[in-house]
């Protein structure tokens, strides 16, 4: 497991990004927090961002601060050396930054799916080769090798699926029982729309099941509100309430706001059928085409359909949550947003729920060789796909009719900085 670890690890590094491209308000709380101890941009060097809110004179960022407050002590250890994100080690800041923490998510994220493919009967070195495919070939990788919060979500969403797994394979126990509620809290604190769905329908899942005690149910509970309780102490603060920034429409309207309330995210924006069907089919399959470019997640979904007997003989209740989940929070994210995502590959507001679409593949995977050559092949092609036009710039708006090759210092920055020069900023 370890070298899995490390060889992912070095894989992502090849790629990981210099630039902080789109993830500045985030960057910038951390900054603020770790150099001047407030979650206020105003000070901040990337307070020219456009993804800031504005409350009683100050700016802060739009995303929920629980991550920042989180990923803040890797910066904190990063910039003991001299470097920040402002001064002339930026790039190796933000590059070494990224990779300590989204780097590592997707590195970790791999080896959850290996856990996985253990407990489902699958040992050596094909365990190992689907553990690393799996992962890479849905938009996980592009969002590996920026800072976001997409993949930190990604990996949370392949522990819980690991922990309902061994829940149901293995039974339910007090320490499984609080470590999915944790899971599901801070997946709901960085993410948000998981309360709607993951959140409800695993507690249904859980508390129907015989198995768990009154304490296992004291612990989930437990576990659940911890990071909910931490978000509301860090964002009330902020906003007011512990409704985060980016659900406030009415502190984007200052002057200069890169937004407009008919875009921002929150609010039912179809009404009609007709028009919401058309948003979802170039969310996911004409234009921004996330089942298209990760053909890896359509076949997930085309496995859980084949494999729906497996599922069911193996672990129903477990693939019903699933379901249930993606749909709920695939139907919410397309109903409250009309901007696909904005300037990033794919789907944007799907990429946590990849790991979903990948483990669908199991009742292939536990065939036998061929079937597992099968779902290797295409995730080995979608891994490409994901390479060649998404990991290029993760933040670009990439289509099905924009889908350029980059030049090879595009692909791997940190190698290209380091061949013209320009590695430290004058």
């Amino acid at each position: 497991m370890r070298r899995l670890l490390l060889v992912t690890l070095c894989f992502v590094a090849v790629f990981t990004k210099t630039d902080p491209l789109a993830s500045q308000s985030r960057l910038g709380t951390i900054e603020s927090l770790v150099e001047r101890g407030t979650y206020r941009l105003d000070d901040s060097s990337f307070i020219n961002t456009i993804d800031k809110v504005h409350r009683n004179g100050h700016y802060y960022s739009h995303q929920p601060p629980l991550l920042s407050t989180l990923e803040a002590p890797v910066y904190w250890l990063l910039h003991l050396s001299g470097a920040r994100f402002h001064n002339r080690g930026r790039f190796v800041m933000t590059y070494a930054f990224t990779l300590l923490t989204n780097g590592v998510a997707l590195a970790l994220t791999v080896l959850v799916f290996a856990a996985i493919l253990t407990m489902a009967g699958v040992s050596g070195a094909r365990r190992d080769a689907l553990a690393v495919l799996l992962p890479l070939g849905t938009w996980l990788l592009p969002y590996g090798v920026v800072a976001n919060n997409h993949g930190i979500s990604g990996l949370l969403v392949a522990l819980l699926i690991w922990l309902l797994l061994k829940v149901e394979w293995q039974g339910a126990t007090p320490a499984r029982s609080m470590a999915i509620g944790s899971a599901l809290g801070f997946l709901t604190a960085i993410e948000i729309l998981p309360l709607i769905s993951f959140v409800p329908v695993t507690a249904i899942y859980l508390l129907r099941r015989r198995d768990l005690d009154a304490r296992a149910r004291v612990l989930f509970a437990a576990g659940l509100a911890a990071p909910l309780v931490a978000h509301a102490l860090l964002n009330i603060p902020i906003t007011g309430d512990v409704v985060p920034a980016g659900f406030h429409t009415e502190m984007f309207r200052f002057e200069g706001s890169g937004f407009e309330e008919a875009t921002l995210t929150g609010s039912i924006k179809y009404q009609s059928i007709g028009a919401l069907a058309a948003y979802a089919w170039h969310s996911l399959f004409a234009g921004k085409g996330f089942f298209v470019f990760a053909p890896l997640c359509a076949l997930g979904v085309a496995t859980s359909v084949i494999g729906w007997r497996w599922w069911q003989a193996r672990a129903g209740r477990v693939q019903m949550v699933l379901l249930t989940s993606v749909a709920l929070s695939l139907g919410a994210s397309l109903l409250t947003t009309n901007n696909f995502g904005g300037a990033a590959v794919g789907f944007r507001h799907a990429v946590y729920l990849s790991p979903v679409f990948a483990v669908w593949t199991l009742p292939w995977i536990v065939r036998g060789r061929r079937p597992q050559l099968a779902i290797a092949v295409v995730a080995a092609v979608s891994t490409a796909l994901m390479l060649i036009f998404a990991v290029r710039e993760p933040w670009f708006g990439l289509t099905l009719s924009d889908a350029p090759v980059g030049t090879w210092d595009q692909y791997v920055p940190i190698l290209g900085r380091l061949v013209y020069g320009n590695l430290f900023i004058p």
